[in-house]
């Protein structure tokens, strides 16, 4: 039997990015992202996996709009086909706290009573040929009630050993689910709230082979051994700072624990930053001239930020920079931006004019500083007479 772990989908994230409409009503993105859960599921065909098993934040918003949700449920069902079992593990986007209670759009599915899916929002251990899943759903500080994050933690570290202490000895053990793991980057938006986030040292696994987290979004190794701990990472490449980000998925043997990764088909996003330099004439044509310099662009995102030396130079042709993209075989122009750097104005210390001054002080001061000397004799007599009047001028 062989198992597949899958990193959070985010359902429904990025749509900024997207095209609307492209061979659907969906935005390109949810396209992209479905495609995504249909490629997983073609894995777990292809290896004769039986079980994929979701780390968490199955949906971006915790609040999904209802064709999101139908379409998770088309893949579920696609899933029940084939006879594949998924697990989903109940991730921070994925809960909305109502008083004491948590609620999830995932509790939607709980009640479809779907066969072959199952929901976890509470730790749980499940059994899969000679291999123990412990499964942990999103929790912080706030979901115990403790003054500090410290008091959270040993709950969930009584909670492994409990969970532990029910697995064969001779049994692999492994952990998914969807917490922080200590000294682990966050490179987005996946902290909600930094002040009770809970961030589990390594050492709280001691007794696993394996821990895969989702939660955070870059995929990274925090242990190599004893036991291995990894943030999974996120399913998709959702933004511009993701885009040196390799997605994978787990293929693991659930007889002997062994596992491999395998690269997700994420749409390439990539971000252009070009500088032009002074003293250009043609700045489009420069801006394009870098492009062509930069290499393959098709099928991906992309985003081009062109600055300016100087401020005079002339502002580019946006539309020509599309085109040219989109001939190369770009899927989407997501932003062309420029910027032009504004010289500072330096302030003039000798310019000591003000409200308090009376009104002589303030014409001589005036003259003396911005009106040229042939003509500042002139210029004061004029200014008074004017002032002169206009104080002998009665109020209407």
């Amino acid at each position: 039997m062989m198992a597949i772990i899958l990193g959070d989908p985010h359902l429904g994230k990025g749509s900024v990015l997207g095209r609307v409409g492209i061979g659907s009503s969906f935005n390109s993105r949810l396209s992209d992202q479905s495609d995504l859960l249909d490629w997983t599921l073609d894995q777990a065909i292809e290896c004769q996996a039986d079980n994929i098993i979701i780390t968490g934040d199955v949906f971006e918003d915790p609040k999904p709009i209802p064709s999101v949700i139908a379409l998770f449920f088309s893949w579920l069902h696609k899933c029940q086909v084939h006879n594949v079992h998924v697990h989903l593990i109940m991730g921070n986007h994925d809960a909305l706290r109502s008083g004491n209670f948590i609620i999830s759009p995932l509790d939607i599915i709980s009640e479809a009573d779907l066969d072959n899916v199952s929901v976890y929002k509470d730790i749980n251990t499940i059994f899969l040929e000679r291999t123990a899943f412990t499964l942990i759903p999103f929790r912080d500080r706030k979901y115990f009630g403790t003054s500090s994050a410290k008091e959270a933690l040993s709950f969930i570290q009584e909670s492994l050993s409990y969970e532990l202490a029910s697995i064969p000895l001779t049994f692999k053990k492994m952990v998914v689910g969807h917490l922080a793991i200590e000294k682990s980057i966050p490179v987005g938006d996946e902290i909600d709230d930094l002040t009770n986030e809970l961030f589990c040292p390594i050492e709280m696994f001691a007794g696993y082979d394996a821990v895969w987290m989702g939660h955070v979004h870059k995929p990274q190794v925090l242990n190599k051994n004893n036991p291995f701990v990894a943030h999974i990472g996120s399913m998709d490449i959702s933004n511009f700072g993701e885009t040196d980000q390799t997605k994978h998925i787990v293929i693991l043997n659930c007889q002997d624990g062994t596992w491999e990764e395998k690269q997700l088909p994420t749409r390439p996003l990539k971000k252009v930053s070009i500088l032009v330099p002074k003293d250009t004439e043609d700045t489009t044509q420069y801006v394009l001239d870098e492009l062509k310099m930069v290499g393959e662009w098709k099928k991906a995102i992309i985003r081009v930020e062109v600055s300016f030396a100087v401020p005079e130079l002339k502002s580019i042709n946006k539309s020509e920079i599309e085109k040219y993209l989109v001939s190369e075989g770009a899927f989407n122009v997501a932003n062309i931006t420029e910027t032009k750097k504004i010289a500072l104005i330096k302030k003039d210390d000798t310019n000591t004019i003000d409200t308090k001054m009376d009104i002589a002080s303030a014409i001589k001061t005036y003259a003396t500083t911005y009106v040229e000397e042939s003509m500042r004799d002139a210029y004061i007599e004029l200014a008074t007479e004017i002032h002169t009047a206009y104080k002998e001028k009665p109020i209407e």
